[in-house]
């Protein structure tokens, strides 16, 4: 069991608050008194609760880090650089995962208002809400944005350029002879799918090809859901020569329907994941993706923070970051 301030005053004989001071280096303090009650911390390693002590001085040197979607793996990679920035300068993270439920996003907010944290970044989601836009106006808004948008741009925001990524994506299968392209994307009502499917849009129109919507298969992100749009455009009689998918379980979805249906990548399909990581790395053959900026993304973010922190007054822009495509054998040029 953690010993506790109360334990260290009462093995000690002496009072609570001259344990706090002692412990605190400040005056008012013995020297013998002070060598007893850390000798006794150090021995049952007492380690200060931070939350307590954030109530009391408004500072925790921990960030919430609110995700709208745990399973989107492009979003622990930002986690886990954000991460690795918090370490360098002496944070700690605590990781709130709403699903995408406003209810349990305005929960976590309460982390910030009741000063149990120092600061917040939310991660992916759709538009920012009344109640975020609200707390915008609260002393206590120490609020980054990682791809997701404020309307009255309040918040400190970085962004990656989705559509410019999906536009690229079309364009280099384009250019290899790929003429009937399909694309697997997520929730459309969520931003950053919204913007991918836009790139999309966007990059036919520009090289004269008309909008199919047979071609578009919206889903729910899931694996499942990325084998399901395979098998639900070929059942169909729509045969794509090409797929782009907008997240990293659905590309694994998609690969494993291909495969199973005895057909080759790219000699039958070529295909465009999302994400240079763990998951998209196992596929066979090498995928073509969509690279996003994680580190860059989670440096900026919290080095916003940080001078929020730091009471800069510095006047925050939304910052727009270009995804990379990175070429390999699942796009490879048609026959």
């Amino acid at each position: 069991m953690q010993i506790t301030l109360k334990d260290i005053a009462r093995m000690a004989g002496v009072a609570e608050s001259t344990v706090s001071r002692a412990l605190n280096d400040k005056k008012g303090v013995g020297e013998n008194t002070r060598k007893k009650i850390i000798e006794i911390a150090e021995k049952y390693d007492y380690r200060p609760n931070k939350l307590a002590r954030g109530l009391v001085s408004k500072k925790t040197n921990m960030i919430a880090l609110i995700l709208s979607d745990m399973e989107n793996q492009s979003y622990i990679d930002i986690v886990k650089n954000i991460e690795i920035e918090a370490e360098k300068n002496n944070y700690q993270i605590i990781l709130c995962n709403t699903n995408g439920n406003i209810e349990k996003e305005k929960s976590y907010l309460n982390l910030l208002e009741s000063n149990q944290v120092d600061g917040a970044i939310f991660i992916g989601g759709g538009l920012v809400g009344q109640y975020l836009l609200n707390a915008s106006f609260k002393e206590s808004n120490k609020i980054v944005l990682i791809n997701r948008l404020s309307d009255e741009g309040f918040f400190p925001t970085v962004l990656t350029d989705y559509g410019d990524g999906i536009y690229r994506a079309v364009k280099h299968l384009l250019n290899n002879g790929y003429k009937k392209i399909a694309l697997i994307s997520g929730d459309l009502n969520i931003l950053t799918e919204e913007e991918k499917f836009n790139g999309y849009k966007r990059a036919i129109t520009k090289y004269n090809i008309n909008f199919e919507k047979k071609l578009l298969v919206e889903t729910n992100g899931k694996r499942i859901e990325g084998y399901n749009a395979f098998i639900k455009l070929i059942e169909g009689g729509i045969i794509p020569d090409s797929f782009i998918v907008t997240q990293e379980l659905l590309t694994i979805g998609l690969v494993e329907a291909v495969k199973t249906g005895g057909y080759f990548i790219p000699e039958d399909f070529a295909i465009i994941g999302s994400g240079d990581n763990i998951l998209t790395s196992a596929v066979d053959p090498p995928l073509t993706v969509i690279a996003e900026p994680v580190e860059e993304l989670a440096e900026l973010a919290f080095n916003d923070l940080i001078k929020i922190l730091n009471n800069d007054k510095e006047n925050f822009s939304i910052r727009v970051l270009t995804p990379q495509l990175i070429i390999r054998e699942s796009s490879k040029r048609n026959k």
